[in-house]
């Protein structure tokens, strides 16, 4: 009962807020990626200290993202045009452009580097999305999913809900979980039966109450 109320949150937000304007066909980028997993640090930075490690003194861009005693990372750009774009540094997310023209906040990272860590994030965990000023705002987890892509490496793969059994299409995929104004989405893939990019794992997280931002 309280995982279906839970699931009703982001379509509540749905409701409430306006939705933006679709500007391009939808698509999931995928994020498997065969390299060696990194070791998880088990000394992360406080938080203070983490904003002072990303802070460039532009608040323009999210250069930071930290959930306290799984990971800390640096936030990088898509290049322009490449919307399914991934970083292969270690310990870095990317920001989903495409995301952002829906009105949520989306990052991207490769399950065999900083995408393992999503695994360890569980329902209410608090993420703090850190600005290039120290500005920084807090999300809290409300949803888990986990999918099976049909065809795994296409960006434009249907995905099957691992939970209910039901296919979605690329565009419903992130018309449930990006294209929900105000909610901050962190997908990697799912490796199963030798692939790295068997499936898709989407942790949803909706502004944490009070979301008054704080400066460190």
């Amino acid at each position: 009962m309280i995982r279906s109320l839970l699931r009703l949150l982001p379509a509540l937000l749905l409701v409430l807020l306006p939705a933006a304007p679709f500007h391009a066909p939808a698509l999931i980028p995928p994020t498997g990626m065969q390299a060696p997993a990194p070791s998880l640090d088990a000394t992360l930075p406080s938080l203070a200290a983490f904003v002072e490690q990303v802070r460039t003194g532009t608040g323009t861009h999210i250069t930071g993202i930290y959930a306290a005693e799984v990971f800390a990372y640096p936030v990088v750009q898509q290049p322009a045009g490449q919307a399914g774009f991934v970083s292969s540094l270690a310990d870095t997310l990317t920001q989903f452009g495409m995301a952002s023209t829906y009105g949520s906040l989306g990052f991207l990272a490769h399950n065999t580097l900083a995408g393992s860590a999503f695994s360890e994030v569980e329902l209410y965990q608090l993420i703090t999305v850190v600005y290039g000023d120290g500005l920084t705002t807090t999300y809290q987890v409300m949803d888990i999913r986990r999918f099976e892509a049909t065809l795994p490496t296409s960006p434009y793969s249907s995905f099957v809900d691992l939970e209910t059994n039901k296919t979605l299409t690329a565009a419903d995929l992130f018309a449930q979980t990006y294209g929900i104004r105000g909610t901050l989405v962190l997908q990697t893939c799912i490796s199963r039966n030798g692939m790295d990019s068997w499936g898709r794992l989407f942790l949803i997280a909706v502004p944490y109450f009070p979301d008054h931002p704080t400066y460190h």
